[in-house]
């Protein structure tokens, strides 16, 4: 893959979205060009509409942003099958700097950044051998962690990591 790919998961109303929104108005306004996947695995997602994932990110900053269901794309082209690789090399334009992805935490051969919360009270969904590489937290103690209420650390290592220019 020539574009680096991050995964930002975490389990449903974790903030992983709303943390992502902050990471895609900070890398948008120091002039990068991203990319958001979505996952809707239940096929459920309304595409830009005020208030959606999809709207906020693209209101953030993002230039590009696919919403990823099981039959569609959010473009509408109906798909029997695909990978995250697939809708990466298929839809995604050739001028973006990194591809940030919500969701396919079963995805391997991605680096994954899960977002867990003290009030989720759970454990982690996923593990180094899924790809796991940091956590996005405000307690979770792991030798990568970011503050998920200081997103700017976290931009600044997807700069130094990911985004070497």
């Amino acid at each position: 893959m020539d574009k680096p790919v991050i995964a930002v998961v975490g389990a449903h109303n974790s903030g992983k979205t709303t943390f992502i929104v902050k990471v895609v108005n900070l890398l948008s306004k120091d002039g990068y060009k991203i990319c958001y996947i979505k996952h809707d695995p239940k096929g459920k997602a309304k595409t830009d509409t005020e208030g959606k994932d999809s709207y906020k990110v693209y209101q953030a900053g993002s230039k590009q942003v696919i919403v990823a269901s099981p039959n569609k794309i959010s473009s509408f082209v109906k798909v029997e099958d695909y990978t995250l690789f697939d809708l990466i090399k298929n839809f995604t334009v050739d001028d973006i700097d990194i591809i940030i992805v919500e969701g396919f935490k079963t995805v391997k051969g991605i680096d994954k950044f899960e977002v867990i919360r003290e009030d989720e009270n759970r454990n982690l969904l996923t593990d180094e051998e899924s790809g796991l590489v940091g956590v996005i937290t405000d307690y979770y103690d792991y030798p990568l962690k970011f503050d998920i209420n200081n997103p700017s650390d976290f931009v600044n290592f997807l700069k130094e990591k990911y985004l070497k220019r």
